[in-house]
């Protein structure tokens, strides 16, 4: 595959998704019944880490938040948005997941352990998305933005799910650089939750292809020391993590409770102090969930 969206086409396409989406009544954006905060204090004196989340539990509508319009770094949160793209592409005929892009050896960044292994050969369009999502493959994210035209796009699809903070600059690793007050390639855990509910609740792709997408989710397997590891005994999650210098971990997704419970959030973490080389919060993203499902289900 070497046909690649120019902007206009991809702008042309957008606008179309918007046009159906309105006409089959696109669900309202995230507005909660009763907002909350969270203090979250303790949790970023314990790591010396500065701590935004946004949650909204779908069920209640109530919801819990802690520094939820500060702006932290996306990190590869941006790979979900990128993956709805392309299916939306593939949903309005302008892209067809069976379609092949060749990997070079030059496509090849930190952090690509299966398009690593494709090297020569070639790759599904559903084979990237499914890398990107499951093992955050930073090639198969690459290849994934070059097919929708590139990191503006990804600013461009935020919008139209209702997500009005997340920028994409650069392209991976470069995105990843997370430096003190560089807007560049940053969100708020706010507008992320808002974006990600479009995406995985709402419909911007149909519900066959939003399965599918969730089920990518679910299976991600970079989640186990975050999301996952704070989730009690019967949760689960369909998530997608992020990790970036300064210490920038991220974890964003849908989680499930064993009655039927869901919760949508975002946990968005960084060096309290701007250590470049701090290590990930994991820990404290883990204790934000656990923090934020043990409020939920005392109100």
């Amino acid at each position: 595959m070497r046909a690649h969206l120019t902007r206009r086409q991809a702008l042309a396409g957008l606008a179309t998704v918007a046009t159906l989406t309105a006409c089959r009544n696109a669900i309202p954006n995230a507005v909660p019944h009763n907002t909350d905060s969270l203090d979250l204090t303790p949790v970023e004196d314990r790591y010396s880490a500065r701590v935004g989340m946004y949650a909204l539990h779908l069920d209640s509508g109530a919801s819990l938040e802690h520094r939820a319009d500060t702006r932290f770094a996306m990190c590869s949160t941006f790979k979900t948005y990128a993956v709805a793209r392309v299916l939306q592409l593939a949903e309005l005929g302008q892209r067809d997941l069976a379609e092949t892009q060749p990997i070079a050896a030059s496509d090849i960044v930190e952090n690509s352990p299966v398009t690593s292994a494709h090297v020569g050969r070639s790759m599904r369009l559903d084979e990237l998305c499914s890398a990107a999502l499951i093992n955050s493959d930073n090639a198969a994210g690459n290849l994934l933005l070059r097919c929708i035209g590139g990191p503006p796009e990804i600013t461009t699809f935020a919008r139209s799910v209702g997500d009005d903070q997340s920028r994409l600059d650069r392209w991976e690793t470069g995105l990843n650089s997370a430096a003190p007050g560089d807007p560049r390639d940053t969100t708020t855990p706010r507008a992320l939750t808002t974006g990600y509910r479009e995406v995985l609740t709402g419909r911007v792709l149909t519900e066959r292809t939003r399965e599918q997408m969730v089920g990518w989710m679910r299976q991600n397997a970079t989640s186990t020391k975050r999301f996952r590891a704070g989730l009690p005994a019967g949760w689960t999650s369909a998530d997608k993590t992020g990790a970036g210098s300064y210490g920038s971990t991220n974890d964003a997704g849908l989680l499930y409770g064993p009655r039927g419970q869901r919760i949508i959030m975002a946990v968005l973490t960084r060096s309290r102090d701007d250590q470049p080389d701090a290590p990930p919060f994991n820990d404290a993203i883990a204790d934000t969930v656990r923090l934020t499902l043990a409020t939920f289900d005392r109100q």
